[in-house]
């Protein structure tokens, strides 16, 4: 590769799909560091058996509250050990399309933040998600990737060693920064980009498809002060109903295969 990129992943329970992100990731990615948050699955074990993951944990907290601002500070301190150029930012069910590698060597260094697309993945590899509604909290919910205000992050940012990185450290669980999940602080240039798009896998969890992945996140959202458990347990059943589901079929171009040689 062009440029040195160094990758931070979040952990916690992720045997399901850990191995899949990584085996991506390093195909671009000179070192990833995962950040783990208290895993008690086969996680450690699947990171360990690649030569260039770096394994951390988070020190002991109270595993009700999510951290998730103070967490991506610390991460972004331990990638900055690794003497990146650019810093890949994503958790454990996002994988960047191949498209990443030609866009990464041909990045304009100018630019100090880009954004991706989300794309959200639906029963298998061969379907996303792109129904749009109303829930009846008023807030609208669009699965569409490609529409108005479609679910976006921005995830791959020129890493500068004498910057001050901050985050909404006050928040506990969400977007911890208007640039989630990199800082508030970037730099000056922050540009959108369609050249690579990113593929969510957290559809396809068994938390997802059980229900247990809105009871934990509920929980996350009552100790951080965002209204009781009951409330927030309903309000995460809302936004994710599937009365109005809609999907189209991936492309084949979205997914890494390992009879490419990418770079």
């Amino acid at each position: 590769m062009k440029h040195k990129v160094v990758c931070g992943i979040t952990t916690k329970n992720e045997e399901w799909i850990i191995d899949l992100t990584l085996s991506s990731v390093l195909s671009y990615c000179d070192t990833i560091v995962v950040y783990d948050d208290g895993s008690d699955d086969r996680t450690e074990e699947i990171c360990r058996s690649y030569n260039n993951v770096v394994w951390e944990v988070r020190p002991l907290h109270d595993p009700h509250k999510r951290e998730e601002a103070k967490q991506r500070l610390e991460l972004l301190k331990l990638l900055g050990k690794q003497d990146p150029e650019y810093v890949l930012l994503l958790d454990a069910d996002e994988i960047p399309t191949p498209s990443v590698v030609n866009f990464i060597n041909t990045i304009d260094t100018n630019v100090d933040l880009w954004r991706t697309r989300m794309i959200n993945l639906w029963e298998d590899e061969s379907k996303y998600r792109v129904d749009n509604f109303t829930t009846k909290y008023g807030t609208t919910v669009n699965w569409d990737p490609f529409g108005d205000n479609a679910w976006v992050k921005h995830i791959l940012m020129k890493f500068d060693p004498q910057k001050t990185y901050q985050y909404r450290l006050y928040v506990s669980n969400g977007g911890c920064s208007q640039y989630h999940p990199a800082p508030e602080n970037p730099g000056d240039v922050v540009k959108k980009q369609d050249c690579f798009y990113t593929i969510h896998y957290g559809k396809l969890a068994e938390s997802h498809l059980d229900g247990s992945g809105h009871v934990i996140r509920a929980r996350w959202d009552a100790n951080g002060g965002k209204g009781s458990f009951e409330e927030r347990l309903a309000w995460h059943i809302e936004h994710n109903k599937k009365d109005f589901l809609e999907i189209k079929k991936t492309k084949p171009s979205w997914f890494w295969r390992g009879d490419i040689n990418y770079d």
